[in-house]
């Protein structure tokens, strides 16, 4: 039989990789127009961004009113707004809508009981922050001064803030109620039980816990930028401990003070749940008595004049630290 023609057959090969070839180079010459519309989007993209940017970099105004105008935005929606709607409220007898009267504020301001349920707020709130300042101020003056392992104690510091504040209430109920984790260990070593649950005591051993880690990091801050040096030369001029702290460190360190006691009275003059979970119904504090007006007495404009009240007096201790600190919102301890 004759023998098929090489030549044939290579023709064949040929063309079959010819028209591979031409496939291959189709498929790649449309992905590289895929790539080139791809880039060409991405560039169309690229023009419009630079020509907003050029946009709001001839208009001042309209670009502060772009990157400022959210945030304020926000704040009048989730503040102004509703602490307008609970000014307006407090006007109002009995019940939303009702005719509008100044007897909430009377009934406030000239009962016995709910001023004394301030005062005691007051002098706890007082007790609380003296505490944290102390214990807190010391803590941040260890971690800047002592240690090297700044990173890991500051870590330690803000830990309990990854748990949630009811669950570390519960904790705290359990260490401190009759026959809890405290007595047990007291009655172990031979002392007697001191169920110190639902009385000032183990308030103020909440408050502390709750507050102490927000009160180091402003103090951190500020013993941070302090010059060692100028504690240095206060030593070299014969100045012991004591009055090197209180003629270099303290004052240089006033703004991060003042912060970090703002930071924690405001927050105790106005809570209820640690004194509801830790101190029961006998250590009443005057958030417990606006929660009281609102879930269960359901008188809203009273619980709003008295939340109007307690705002008043929190913006007066704001203006009032403001102008002791130098400002709240410096925690270095140079003056600008």
């Amino acid at each position: 039989m004759p023998e098929p023609s090489r030549s044939d057959d290579g023709g064949a090969a040929e063309s079959v990789d010819e028209g591979t070839a031409e496939s291959v180079d189709g498929r790649t010459t449309e992905s590289g127009g895929e790539l080139a519309t791809d880039g060409g989007s991405v560039s169309g993209v690229d023009g419009r961004v630079s020509g907003l940017t050029t946009y709001l970099r001839e208009r001042p105004r309209l670009r502060t009113l772009a990157i400022a105008g959210p945030p304020y935005g926000l704040l009048v929606v989730f503040f102004a707004i509703p602490l307008l709607a609970m000014l307006v409220v407090s006007f109002q007898a009995d019940q939303i809508g009702g005719a509008w009267t100044l007897r909430n504020y009377t009934d406030f301001l000239t009962s016995d009981t709910y001023l004394t349920v301030v005062w005691r707020t007051f002098l706890i709130s007082v007790q609380v922050t003296a505490i944290v300042a102390a214990v807190g101020y010391a803590l941040a003056y260890s971690i800047v001064r002592f240690s090297r392992r700044t990173t890991l104690l500051l870590l330690l510091v803000i830990l309990p803030f990854w748990t949630s504040y009811i669950i570390r209430m519960y904790a705290w109920i359990n260490i401190l109620q009759s026959d809890g984790v405290l007595d047990s260990v007291l009655n172990l070593v031979g002392l007697p039980a001191l169920s110190l649950l639902y009385t000032d005591t183990a308030v103020l051993i909440g408050f502390t816990y709750v507050w102490l880690p927000l009160a180091v990091l402003p103090f951190y801050a500020s013993l941070t930028n302090l010059d060692g040096d100028l504690i240095e030369a206060s030593k070299d001029l014969g100045a012991g401990p004591i009055r090197t702290f209180l003629s270099v460190t303290l004052p240089m360190t006033v703004n991060g003070v003042v912060t970090g006691v703002v930071l924690v009275f405001i927050p105790t003059f106005g809570s209820f749940i640690t004194p509801r979970l830790l101190g029961g119904t006998n250590n009443v504090m005057i958030g417990m008595v606006i929660e009281n007006q609102f879930k269960s007495a359901f008188n809203w404009p009273f619980g709003a004049a008295i939340g109007m009240v307690i705002s008043v007096v929190v913006v007066a201790l704001l203006l009032l630290a403001t102008r002791l600190g130098g400002g709240l919102f410096g925690t270095g301890g140079e003056e600008s």
